[in-house]
């Protein structure tokens, strides 16, 4: 049977709309819903570190105001929707002003610039009286908590980023993102504008991001500085699309899919040295499968597919020109 590539992100996102209906625990629902939470912050990253290559340390930062953002909105009343959309406008604003003059800084000093910049957002907020400080905030919404409605507003928001990331991976754009990461000079030379695409790389990132730190607010209902700003939060955010294969289209919903299901486990079983079992994990991958858990099956197709087969697997896994001119 010919393998058709296009077919299967509606397969499975039929399989994720239906999924509520046959029955689910509370218990599972909630791990769906974090786990769709998770896949949308890792799209976000890797258009900017996946796409672009700029290593960001730094998304706890919109992850967290748009969750502060939602929740203050929520908790005057605000329709949900509507908060959602003002925390990607906060997400961008602060992208912009982080990024302005962040991206004037290259390799390991952006990296480092980042970190700074979260840990500074963290202090602040712990320190503000309108969100609770480091006390945290609580939401008070008005109306009946229907976990459902949760979960299918999270599969929303993880279709969106997973349209943008594969019209941005098809299109001029996502080419000169993938120019920039291979030399930034060299593209520069043929007529891309590295500053600009970086700015709104960032910018969209930043506003998926928002969007899902909104979205998990309303649902946990009490966010607190620690937590949403944490700097274990943006290594989480890094960590995804790592895993599952970075600068990939599926490869950022791979590794969301697995680190949601797996994160629960070791914060829970290993609560004082998950850092470091992420950081293992991370060296790992680097050493031996630098493409990640996506590279290891495209590694299968091409040996065990048919070549025609295996190509059109190759090009739904990766997105388009992922790796042109380069053989394995």
């Amino acid at each position: 049977m010919k393998f058709a590539p296009g077919f299967l992100p509606w397969v499975l996102l039929a399989v994720l709309i239906i999924l509520p209906a046959l029955g689910l625990s509370p218990n599972i629902t909630r791990l769906l819903f974090i786990t769709l939470v998770w896949t949308t912050t890792s799209i976000a990253w890797n258009l900017l570190g996946g796409f672009a290559g700029q290593v960001s340390f730094g998304f706890a930062v919109f992850y967290g105001l748009g969750a502060y953002t939602a929740a203050l909105l929520i908790d005057r009343g605000v329709n949900p929707y509507l908060a959602f959309m003002a925390s990607a406008v906060v997400a961008v604003i602060a992208s912009f002003l982080i990024g302005l003059p962040t991206f004037r800084l290259r390799g390991p000093y952006f990296a480092i610039a980042t970190i700074g910049v979260t840990e500074a957002v963290r202090v602040v907020m712990s320190n503000l009286s309108i969100t609770g400080g480091a006390s945290g905030f609580r939401i008070s919404e008005h109306g009946p908590f229907r976990q459902v409605h949760h979960y299918y507003t999270a599969l929303g928001a993880a279709a969106i980023a997973v349209a943008i990331s594969i019209l941005v991976s098809s299109s001029r754009f996502g080419l000169a993102l993938r120019a920039i990461r291979q030399d930034e000079d060299a593209a520069a030379g043929l007529g891309v504008n590295p500053y600009q695409c970086k700015l709104w790389t960032h910018g969209l990132a930043a506003a998926l991001t928002g969007m899902a730190g909104g979205i998990y607010a309303r649902y946990a209902g009490y966010i607190h500085p620690q937590g949403v700003f944490a700097f274990a939060t943006s290594i989480s955010i890094l960590l995804m699309p790592v895993i599952g294969g970075v600068g990939t289209v599926w490869g950022a919903v791979l590794g969301g899919v697995i680190f949601g299901i797996v994160e629960e486990e070791l914060v829970a079983n290993f609560p004082q040295i998950h850092l470091l079992l992420y950081g293992t994990l991370l060296i790992l991958i680097i050493l031996f499968e630098p493409d990640g858990l996506l590279g290891l099956l495209r590694r299968l197709f091409r040996r065990y597919g048919r070549d025609s087969q295996s190509k059109e697997a190759d090009q739904a896994l990766w997105g388009r020109s992922r790796l042109e001119g380069r053989e394995l």
